[in-house]
C-alpha cells in the first residue's frame, strides 16, 4: 500500500522587502513537513532552487535573494517519512510573482 500525503496549495505569495518573497499555505495534518520550489522558469526546468522545511506547523516562510526585475515561480508540496523514506505529494499549482521591491 502506497501512502501519498495530502497535498497544499500557496494561499499568499507577495514581495515583502528588498529581495525577499514571502510565501504562505494551507496546514496539513499529518505531514512531516513542507518543500518550496522557486524559478525563474515557468516549467522549472532551469534555475530553480528548493528549499525543504522540516515542521509540519509552518504556515509561510520568507525566501532571501532573489532578483530585483525578476519573475518567478513558486510552488510547494507536503512530504511524509514512511519506513526512512520520504514520500512527496502532488506539487501545488504554480503563483507568478514579479520581484519589485
Amino acid at each position: 500500500m502506497k501512502v501519498v500525503p495530502a497535498s497544499t496549495k500557496i494561499t499568499t505569495v507577495k514581495n515583502s522587502a528588498n529581495g525577499k518573497i514571502t510565501v504562505k499555505w494551507s496546514k496539513i495534518k499529518n505531514v512531516t513537513g513542507y518543500q518550496i520550489q522557486y524559478s525563474t522558469s515557468a516549467s522549472f526546468d532551469s534555475n530553480k532552487k528548493t528549499v525543504l522545511l522540516k515542521s509540519s506547523s509552518m504556515s509561510g516562510k520568507v525566501i532571501s535573494k532573489v532578483e530585483k526585475g525578476k519573475t518567478y515561480f513558486i510552488r510547494i508540496r507536503t512530504y511524509k517519512k514512511v519506513s526512512g523514506r520520504k514520500v512527496y505529494s502532488e506539487w501545488s499549482t504554480k503563483k507568478k510573482l514579479k520581484i519589485t521591491k
